[in-house]
C-alpha cells in the first residue's frame, strides 16, 4: 500500500486527530491534566519535605521517654 492510498483513507486520517470535539475527549484531557497536576503536587511537596527541618519527631522527644510504670525525670 502506497502513501497516497493511506492518505486517501478517511478513517486513517481521522484517527490521527485527537478527539477534542466530544465529551469523551474532553474528559480524557481533564483526566490526564489531573494526573499531571497530582504528580507535580507530589514532587513539589516531596521537595519541600526534604528541605524543611522537622520537629516533634521521635528524636526530639527522646529525653521524655521512660519505662512503663516508672516516673520520668523532668
Amino acid at each position: 500500500m502506497s502513501a497516497a492510498e493511506i492518505a486517501d483513507n478517511k478513517w486513517e486520517l481521522s484517527s490521527t486527530k485527537p478527539p477534542i470535539g466530544d465529551a469523551a475527549g474532553i474528559a480524557q484531557m481533564l483526566l490526564m491534566g489531573g494526573f499531571g497536576l497530582f504528580f507535580v503536587w507530589i514532587i513539589v511537596f516531596s521537595i519541600i519535605a526534604m528541605v524543611t527541618p522537622s520537629s516533634g519527631g521521635l528524636a526530639d522527644s527522646y529525653s521524655k521517654m521512660g519505662v512503663d510504670g516508672t516516673k520520668t525525670a523532668e
